[in-house]
């Protein structure tokens, strides 16, 4: 009868041991996941936070100069297809057709070669004025000689004097007519060269606001012109700009280049805030940039102001306001931390934790202290700053 009670407990302990074992596991899996980060050593940055924006160091806007319709050059005939184009200063962008200036220049260009060919003709008073001198100067001869009357040589004389004047006020009434029309040609000819849009500089194609065959008014936008060189510009709050200073270093993360960090100086601050956001702008010399860095690229900068050397360092997202939460034997504790420098990814900690402590990084309001729970490690390297 022993034996028997013996192995029926055996064989009870082979039923029981399975479903507590599986029992453990379903409470296990059922457990709140706590994800955390390894408390290490490394350098604490006290750093600015702002945005930054790629821009051109120049931009020029491209006016009509008069009104008419506008015709695109053949390589710009896309329309806003054809912005980004590089452009050359002086090259043909666009003609505005003023059919009125090129009418009235055809006729001044007509009356001013008419006039040239008048021009090489005698003055009107020049064939008479050479028989009057001829006349005269035989006359000359006569009176030497007692052979004409005085009158009559008087009378030539002035008759001679006149003349001359009148071929003078012949020429300069030529001449003066030949200037304007060569100056109505000029200013003509300069009005039809202004409906010559081109280039103003070498550089892109930034922005095209006109459309092929419209009707554009004088002084109305119809290109934006971009030097091919950039520069970063980033903004920073009021409340921070006080601590930024030239020469300081930036770290940037352009949202083109996820991968990637850059480095750049702070060559600038400027003195004004923008009136409508009141931020100020900085103005940073991108180290190294990349080959197809472009206008208008985005992203996040931290500008570095202070670092402190090998102290513990726990993530930034780990500390809500001065708390964080540890696990420890599996369990929850929550510690009042006391934090020096500060970035958005790492925070130095002063007191409150220690190395090697796991902290929670994620949906720390979803716990209570001593609550068990399941950990998942986080692996978050220190010492870089985003």
């Amino acid at each position: 009868m022993q034996p028997l009670k013996f192995l029926r407990s055996k064989n009870l302990i082979w039923v029981v041991a399975p479903l507590v074992v599986v029992v453990a596991i379903v409470w296990y899996l059922f457990l709140p996941v706590a994800e955390v980060a390894i408390v290490q050593r490394g350098t604490a940055f006290a750093a600015v936070y702002g945005t930054v924006r790629i821009e051109p160091t120049e931009v020029v806007p491209v006016r009509a100069q008069n009104a008419g319709f506008i015709r695109l050059a053949d390589p710009f005939s896309a329309g806003r297809g054809a912005i980004g184009k590089t452009v050359e200063k002086g090259q043909l962008l666009a003609t505005i057709a003023d059919e009125t200036t090129a009418r009235q220049l055809k006729q001044a260009r007509a009356d001013l070669a008419a006039a040239t060919e008048r021009a090489a003709l005698p003055l009107p008073s020049a064939e008479l004025l050479k028989t009057a001198e001829d006349n005269l100067q035989r006359l000359e001869k006569l009176a030497a000689l007692s052979n004409v009357p005085a009158v009559e040589y008087e009378k030539a004389k002035n008759e001679a004097s006149r003349l001359r004047g009148a071929v003078e006020n012949e020429r300069i009434e030529r001449d003066r007519n030949l200037g304007t029309l060569e100056d109505a040609c000029k200013k003509l000819e300069a009005q039809m060269k202004n409906s010559e849009i081109r280039a103003p500089m070498d550089g892109i194609l930034s922005n095209i606001q006109a459309i092929d065959g419209e009707l554009v008014a004088e002084g109305n936008q119809l290109f934006t012109v971009s030097a091919r060189k950039n520069y970063v510009r980033g903004e920073v709050n009021e409340e921070d700009v006080g601590e930024v200073k030239p020469g300081m270093k930036a770290i940037l993360q352009l949202y083109a280049y996820r991968t990637q960090q850059f480095t750049a100086r702070v060559s600038a601050v400027q003195p004004a805030a923008d009136p409508e956001t009141q931020r100020y702008t900085i103005v940073l010399d991108l180290e190294n940039p990349p080959d197809n860095l472009m206008a208008g690229m985005t992203g996040e900068m931290n500008i570095i102001t202070g670092t402190h050397e090998d102290v513990l360092l726990v993530p930034t997202r780990a500390i809500l306001v001065d708390q964080a939460w540890i696990v420890k034997g599996g369990a929850v504790q929550r510690r009042t931390v006391k934090i020096g420098f500060r970035t958005l990814d790492f925070a130095e900690a002063i007191s409150g934790i220690s190395l090697g402590d796991r902290v929670v990084v994620t949906d720390q309001d979803k716990l209570r202290p001593g609550q068990i729970v399941r950990q998942r490690r986080l692996n978050i390297v220190a010492g870089n700053i985003k």
